[in-house]
């Protein structure tokens, strides 16, 4: 029974290893989004693959509309219809701009009204890379 301790023990963390492989899944938000460039980045690049999460899940905040500033309400876009459910989603890993048409800028924050009291802070390119690359999935 004492050899089969060591074996045991060594079947129960591969089959672990296993499991906790194979669990992993690509995002479907970034399929959505990216498609094969998301998929690529999940096989091949993970660090791609980690940013475009970040990305997805970082790159805005909601903020108050009486907090504006002058210029930040005159950038203000009432152009998107934000749905309950959308709204509901706000925050959440089920939260997707993308599906809403919106895409980081490389020059300005993006500022979107959600309802009367709300809106959508979109980070410009240059604060999510700066801020990607101090988070815990920088893997570089």
């Amino acid at each position: 029974m004492k050899n089969f301790k060591p074996l045991f023990a060594l079947i129960a963390f591969i089959s672990l290893s296993c499991v906790a492989f194979s669990q992993e899944e690509i995002d479907q938000r970034l399929v959505i989004n990216k498609g094969k460039q998301a998929e690529d980045a999940f096989k091949f690049n993970r660090n791609s693959y980690n940013y475009y999460l970040f990305e997805l899940d970082s790159a805005y905040q909601v903020v108050k509309i009486k907090d504006l500033t002058k210029e930040e309400k005159g950038l203000l876009n009432k152009n998107i219809v934000f749905s309950p459910e959308t709204i509901a989603t706000i925050g959440t890993s089920s939260f997707n701009y993308y599906q809403l048409g919106i895409r980081p800028n490389k020059e300005t924050r993006q500022y979107f009204k959600i309802d009367s009291e709300n809106v959508l802070v979109i980070f410009k390119i240059s604060e999510i890379t700066k801020a990607f690359s101090t988070s815990p999935l920088y893997t570089k």
